[in-house]
């Protein structure tokens, strides 16, 4: 890898409003959701970047060694290992990220429509779980994001994170 900095790699795809970005980023020990929350930087930078359109997300448009991208403009990230996104918190190694019980969601950001699970201890409301949930990035698992106008085209992985900002409708199941 051509990267001067140290971290663990992770591979992802990230999508704005109207973009897939395949690639690889460069994460601490915190994992890419402590890259995500790091307050001295407003960008995220992806190596060996792929560029697709969402509509045609098999046509790589373009592609670079090295991207970047500002973090308020990245509307979800998924993974397909949720170690790579879940860093490890301090009791028992359990993280802070998967406590509590499973509740099936559903919710919307610009072009997608994305299905699968939090894990959220207390009440439970869709406000609550935003407003509590740690970080700018809300974790949903084993999750599928579908495009809203091609429900065809869907990407799914073991880890989606949702940028807060950016959803626009978020319902839970109240029984699994």
């Amino acid at each position: 890898m051509s990267s001067k900095r140290y971290g663990h790699v992770i591979n992802l795809d990230l999508f704005t409003d109207s973009y897939r970005v395949t690639g690889r980023a460069v994460v601490g020990a915190g994992g890419i959701h402590a890259a995500l929350a790091d307050p001295n930087s407003d960008f995220l930078e992806l190596e060996d970047a792929y560029i697709s359109r969402i509509i045609k997300p098999g046509e790589i448009i373009t592609s670079y060694a090295l991207v970047a991208f500002r973090k308020d403009n990245i509307n979800f990230i998924v993974l397909q290992d949720r170690r790579d996104g879940v860093p490890v918190g301090t009791q028992h190694g359990r993280s802070v990220f998967t406590r509590g019980r499973a509740v099936s969601t559903f919710l919307t950001v610009p072009s997608f429509e994305i299905k699968g699970d939090i894990h959220h201890d207390g009440q439970l409301s869709p406000r609550a779980v935003l407003v509590h949930s740690m970080g700018r990035f809300q974790p949903i698992f084993e999750a599928t994001a579908s495009a809203s106008l091609y429900p065809d085209i869907s990407y799914s992985g073991d880890l989606i994170l949702v940028q807060k900002e950016r959803i626009g409708i978020f319902c839970l199941q109240s029984n699994k």
